[in-house]
């Protein structure tokens, strides 16, 4: 019982490794990256030329049971002359018996080009990962179940390049930079030993690239992709469309490698305050059994200094 046990643990990390999102092994998916670029890249703190905040709540797989739920509080702000800018993420996600917690600081540094800015970024923290028994449900009773939950803390380090100018940007970031591994031991001992389960959080290659381009004084177009690569994964993409209007309303969709349609719309309610929402509808076998994903965010920009720029609100 207890061997079947294991491998019934070790069946449901699998599966949540594949399934919590077709873009990673281990990351939370966002389908609105475009909007909020710091959470796939720590270079991007502080290209927004103001203290930049984003509170998002995704709900992915609506109608399937456990299915992996996230929220992501992200605040970035340049510093001194614009040339160092500093950020912090917190992220909680959760799925069926699994929650992960993360705790991340950033540091950029930013250089002037001729025709735009590079900028360098760090981000490092610790990633806490629990595992609930209480929540897993067995077919047949097995005595040595109990009610313990199960946490491994590791630290966690990304790297990442931006490049921008007015109209046009491209970046590269390396997650996950110590390949560090969760290990849930269990308390049940088998042949004299604790079984042990272990998560590989293997590094994540993601490069970012688009521009904004005047089609009127009144409609802004913006194209946008992005390619993920994970050791022993097949390279994946979103390609993206979205159009401004009168600087106020963005409206957009999204094609994903893992055969998804993702419609998105973004609202300046202000010069400050803006809020965005997407919905991903999945195209593939998976449809008959979810209602789709939805994504929600509420973000602002307090600029320190009143100078804008249009990267400020375009990208």
């Amino acid at each position: 019982m207890l061997y079947k046990r294991v491998k019934i643990f070790a069946v449901i990390f699998t599966l949540t490794l594949l399934s919590h999102s077709a873009f990673s092994q281990q990351d939370a998916l966002y389908s609105q990256y475009m909007f909020n670029q710091f959470t796939i890249n720590p270079a991007y703190a502080g290209t927004r030329n103001s203290m930049s905040g984003v509170l998002l709540y995704r709900s992915q797989w609506v109608g399937m049971s456990d299915a992996p739920k996230t929220v992501n509080l992200s605040i970035h702000s340049p510093f001194r002359g614009k040339k160092m800018a500093l950020g912090f993420n917190l992220i909680t996600d959760e799925l069926g018996p699994i929650r992960s917690d993360a705790i991340m600081g950033t540091y950029a540094y930013h250089l002037r080009t001729s025709k735009g800015r590079i900028s360098f970024g760090l981000r490092g923290g610790f990633m806490s990962s629990t595992l609930n028994n209480n929540l897993l449900d067995f077919y047949s009773p097995d005595i040595h179940e109990d009610n313990r939950k199960y946490t491994s803390i590791i630290p966690n380090f990304d790297f990442g390049m931006y490049y921008y100018t007015s109209n046009y940007y491209a970046g590269l970031s390396i997650n996950h930079l110590a390949n560090s591994h969760i290990n849930f031991q269990l308390d049940t001992l088998i042949n004299g030993n604790n079984p042990i389960t272990e998560i590989d959080m293997s590094r994540n290659i993601i490069l970012a690239t688009g521009g904004v381009y005047e089609i009127s004084k009144n409609i802004m177009f913006r194209p946008s992709c992005m390619l993920k690569y994970v050791q022993n994964v097949p390279l994946n993409y979103d390609l993206n469309a979205s159009f401004l209007f009168n600087k106020t309303i963005w409206i957009g969709a999204t094609y994903r490698s893992s055969n998804n349609l993702v419609f998105i719309t973004e609202y300046n309610i202000s010069d400050i305050f803006r809020m965005g929402y997407s919905f991903d509808f999945d195209l593939s076998k998976i449809r008959v059994q979810t209602a789709g994903s939805h994504e929600i965010f509420l973000g602002f920009d307090f600029n320190v200094k009143k100078n804008k720029t249009i990267s400020t609100r375009y990208m």
